[in-house]
């Protein structure tokens, strides 16, 4: 150890922002376990670094059954041209933790943020998204089902979770999370940027079908009139970013029978009547439109029930007569 490596740690200190003692506690302790591997030393090795002389004291400590310690002094002329690249390797490293962890605590602050970035590679089944000083990772369950991701390709994500890895910056990202469909439609729809639309509920199935109910905060707005946009271009633009998934939009409405009518589109509904404790909607469309309430394997009825928030139970409307 050297005058000049401890004026260097003084100087990084400084320009990083890092106290001098945490950098030398932190260099103290990788040259204890690189003296301890060099020298396969038994016992609580401890090293001390002098930033006055720059001098490197190395000792052992052993405990004794009896709660007695000994202190023992150990050679150090060997160890010094690899105390010296310890010690620098030891500083680097602790930067670039500081560096991840600065990145981690920023992105916790972006959670449920749309971000684009390239698809970087595809391990297995989860892709890994560059997205700049932080790494995306998307594991299936938060792809598109169908959905063919290839390294390269433009991708809009949103952003999950920190997650922490000994090498870099990464975060939990994803196309099949509901809060990807508001994203969207906050930067295609002004009036949902402005405020005098807003978004009341999402129910998705990713790759298959979302519904989305919306409404409108000013009078003289359409709401699903805005969301769709002139001769569609809105509504377009967000089936071409999730990949075709259907997408309906549909009016909410405090009256729950026009809002379960609503969210059945687009099949035809007769009228609803409503029991309120068991929180049920029987729904009675005509019996031509029955297939395409209920829709594929349940789908449209589902989807419904979870926007709503009420069970349905669909019937053909010459029963309700």
């Amino acid at each position: 150890m050297n005058t000049e490596f401890v004026g260097a740690l003084e100087e990084l200190s400084v320009d990083v922002g890092i106290p001098l003692d945490d950098l030398l506690r932190t260099v103290e302790s990788a040259l204890a376990s690189a003296y301890k591997r060099a020298f396969d030393v038994a016992g609580d090795v401890r090293v001390r670094l002098d930033p006055a002389s720059a001098g490197i004291e190395v000792e052992r400590h052993l405990h004794h059954q009896d709660g007695s310690e000994t202190v023992e002094k150990l050679p150090v002329e060997s160890f010094r041209r690899l105390a010296a690249q310890t010690a620098r390797e030891a500083v680097l490293h602790h930067i670039r933790d500081l560096e991840r962890d600065k990145v981690l605590r920023d992105v916790a602050g972006r959670r449920g943020e749309r971000v684009t970035g390239l698809v970087d590679r595809l391990y297995g089944a989860v892709a890994y998204v560059e997205l700049g000083r932080v790494e995306g990772v998307m594991p299936p369950e938060e792809q598109i089902p169908g959905e063919r991701l290839t390294p390269g390709r433009l991708v809009t994500v949103v952003i999950l979770e920190p997650r922490r890895n000994a090498r870099s910056a990464q975060v939990t990202v994803s196309r099949a999370s509901r809060t990807l469909v508001q994203r969207l439609l906050e930067a295609e729809v002004p009036e949902i940027a402005a405020g005098t639309v807003e978004v009341k509920a999402i129910a998705r199935e990713p790759g298959l079908r979302t519904k989305v109910a919306v409404v409108s905060r000013q009078p003289g707005i359409d709401a699903v009139g805005a969301c769709v946009g002139p001769k569609g271009v809105r509504h377009q633009a967000l089936l071409t970013e999730l990949g075709g998934e259907h997408v309906d939009i549909v009016p909410w409405s405090e009256d729950a029978p026009a809002y379960v009518t609503g969210a059945l589109g687009p099949a035809r509904v007769d009228h609803v009547t409503l029991d309120a404790p068991s929180r049920t909607a029987t729904v009675f469309v005509p019996r031509e439109h029955l297939s395409l309430a209920i829709g594929k394997d349940g789908q449209n009825a589902r989807l419904a029930a979870k926007l709503t928030g009420w069970r349905i139970d669909i019937k053909p409307a010459d029963d309700g007569e």
